[in-house]
């Protein structure tokens, strides 16, 4: 069967390609691998599925990642690549977080995105009909999830990797494929290719083989190990390795014998950091190290096959060699200077998410106290952005670490520097989930204008996703607070949110006199910015309304506080409502000027979020008009800068 086809142009500028890369020197598994050839020829009236199952360590990832490379050119469309192993205090399912990677990565801009799991597989089908793609599901650990998650379209194959064999999926016409431990011909072929030739005998080889169970993994480590020692004896070797139980466990225990003490000690602190990933550079202040020790000692352990470099900046390791570097953890160090290693790794990545909040969102102070230097750590807003992105799940399970070992102070702290980010990425339940736990830690240790700040961030959430009793609870909270504490800041944001609730229910009259106290609170805490905000939802609600002089008045001094304040994006969004009132009063001309005139300033400040909105506003006025060849030229590039920069702003 030939699936393959050619994408048009337009196709063509949403490919993508999310495979990490192929494994070096597949040995031993041809016949899975032509068993996944067949199953893509045959004919399918839906997506083809194979399930490739078998123990830790057998080389399930490898595999799928080594037919899909082969195939690449097959899937026009792009491949996708998500894992679905949840990390520890996860409270979101990860398929769901997995379909928002997916769609954002077709280009679906971040605020279309929908925030409940079915939806976004509804969206995935829809965006994956009658295209051809590729897709690695990889460590899944229930049939449903991937199910949700299969897209729609003949011409695509999905290849899941588990340590369960999710034989409900072959109700949806999966092929399950397991895989067994290599036989000794082939697992003598990984020791050699990984050992060097003229470094094993046969009978040596059979016993390491038999301690290695025939797994991949460790007849990897195990080669590595005798290549980066070539005068042991390799008979020694297999003489050190009992051949009875805890075969895996001692393999592990001669790589780890080898070690330095100090590549020992990252070995184990790695097994303990929450996340699929660590970065470098929150290393060596764990281990009280220096960067160059650090560098050497991650060297030291990719040689010997105990860690994983993902790129220049980021370490990983298999779960299987991080079960056993987080045991010794347990049993060499104590848990008093584990739990001191990991509060440094966690004040870490705090820092850094400071620094980058302070570039992602730098109009709104935040409570949250450090000697980081804001500026040091990212050359720019698109690099801290970048950092968080690429961070997202490794921030997420550090900060649930921290709640469960009660470190109260870091954990709303996590909360509340994750809104920035929060504003320009639109996934809840990240937000949700650390928001929530912030709160609560906030109230514990005494930090109620946090606690105020996190419950109205909660509102907010609450309010875009329809919960409207939750949002309204959440805001009382915070506005009870503010009054309590007398913080002029936090009651005149209480009183902003209660106001978008109040909208959101249709309530425009209660919600038009919240904004207009709100501004009042604003203003005699001189807060010009805040001043701004209000006034320019004032105008929005009054356009609403249909009362649109009112709004004129509303939305030209917003733009003006705005523009006195230098927030370019905030401008732009009130000249966007002021063109929007100039059409409705019949002057097409002005308002395509004025939004002419706020694209050129967004330029300027290299803001593509921004410029794709007012592009989108433009594309409105036009189609409205009859243009509806300027209309889809606006349209075409708001959706290639969203698709370039990544999540637009609210």
């Amino acid at each position: 069967m030939i699936r393959a086809r050619q994408p048009d142009a337009a196709e063509d500028a949403v490919r993508p390609v999310q495979l990490p890369p192929a494994p070096p020197g597949l040995i031993g598994r041809e016949a899975e691998l032509a068993r996944l050839d067949e199953l893509w020829r045959a004919e399918h009236d839906t997506p083809s599925v194979a399930v490739v199952t078998g123990v830790g360590g057998i080389g399930k990832t490898a595999l799928a990642l080594q037919w899909l490379h082969r195939r690449r050119d097959e899937f026009p469309d792009g491949i996708l690549f998500a894992s679905l192993a949840p990390e520890d205090g996860e409270t979101a399912a990860p398929a769901s977080g997995a379909l928002h990677g997916f769609l954002a990565a077709l280009g679906v801009p971040a605020d279309e995105i929908p925030a409940s799991f079915a939806q976004r597989a509804a969206a995935f089908r829809a965006a994956t009909a009658d295209r051809a793609f590729g897709v690695l599901l990889d460590d899944a650990a229930h049939g449903a999830e991937v199910r949700a998650m299969l897209p729609a379209s003949s011409s695509s194959i999905v290849l899941v990797t588990s340590r369960s064999r999710l034989t409900s999926l072959t109700l949806d016409g999966a092929e399950i494929i397991p895989l067994d431990p290599l036989p000794v011909p082939e697992a003598k072929e990984v020791l050699t290719h990984r050992a060097g030739r003229g470094q094993l005998d046969d009978e040596a080889a059979g016993e390491l083989i038999t301690a290695c169970a025939g797994l991949p993994l460790a007849l990897a480590i195990t080669g590595a190990r005798l290549r980066t020692h070539p005068a042991r004896s390799t008979r020694r070797e297999a003489r050190r390795s009992p051949l009875a139980a805890d075969r895996l466990a001692t393999v592990f225990d001669a790589s780890y014998t080898a070690l330095s003490t100090s590549a020992a000690a990252l070995y184990r602190l790695c097994g303990l950091l929450p996340g699929p990933h660590h970065a470098l550079d929150s290393l060596p202040g764990a281990l009280l190290s220096t960067p160059d020790q650090l560098y050497d000692d991650v060297d030291e352990l990719i040689e010997a096959n105990l860690l994983t470099e993902v790129d220049d900046e980021t370490v990983a390791q298999h779960d299987v060699v991080r079960q056993d570097a987080r045991t010794r953890a347990e049993r060499e160090r104590t848990p008093e200077d584990n739990a001191d290693a990991l509060l440094r790794v966690t004040r870490w990545y705090r820092d850094r998410m400071f620094a980058a909040n302070a570039l992602i969102h730098p109009f709104q102070p935040v409570f949250t106290k450090t000697t980081a230097a804001a500026g040091s750590a990212f050359p720019d807003r698109a690099q801290a952005l970048r950092w968080w992105r690429r961070n997202l799940p490794v921030i997420r399970a550090v900060a649930a670490e921290a709640a469960r070992r009660g470190w109260d102070t870091e954990t709303w702290q996590f909360g509340e520097l994750f809104w920035g980010f929060y504003l320009h990425h639109r996934d809840p339940a990240p937000l949700i989930a650390l928001s929530s736990a912030g709160a609560e830690a906030a109230r514990r240790c005494g930090a109620p204008l946090a606690e105020a700040r996190l419950r109205s961030q909660l509102g907010f959430v609450y309010d875009k996703l329809g919960r409207d009793e939750d949002a309204a609870a959440q805001h009382a909270v915070a506005l009870e607070i503010g009054e309590r504490e007398g913080h002029g800041p936090t009651q005149a944001t209480a009183l902003s949110r209660l106001a978008r609730a109040a909208r959101s229910r249709g309530e425009l009259e209660t919600a038009l006199e919240l904004y207009r106290q709100s501004a009042a609170a604003h203003a005699r805490i001189d807060q010009p910015r805040g001043v701004g905000l209000a006034l320019r939802r004032c105008g929005e609600v009054l356009l609403l309304l249909g009362r649109d002089d009112e709004a004129l008045g509303d939305l030209s001094e917003a733009a003006a506080i705005m523009a006195q304040a230098g927030d370019t994006s905030q401008h732009a969004r009130a000249v966007i409502s002021l063109a929007r009132v100039h059409d409705r009063r019949g002057d097409h001309e002005l308002a395509c000027r004025k939004l002419r005139s706020v694209l050129e300033q967004v330029d300027r400040r290299q803001s593509p979020h921004y410029r794709a909105e007012i592009l989108t506003a433009l594309a409105d006025l036009e189609a409205g008009h009859g243009a509806g060849e300027a209309a889809s030229h606006y349209r075409e590039e708001a959706r290639r800068l969203r698709r370039e920069a990544g999540e637009p702003p609210d």
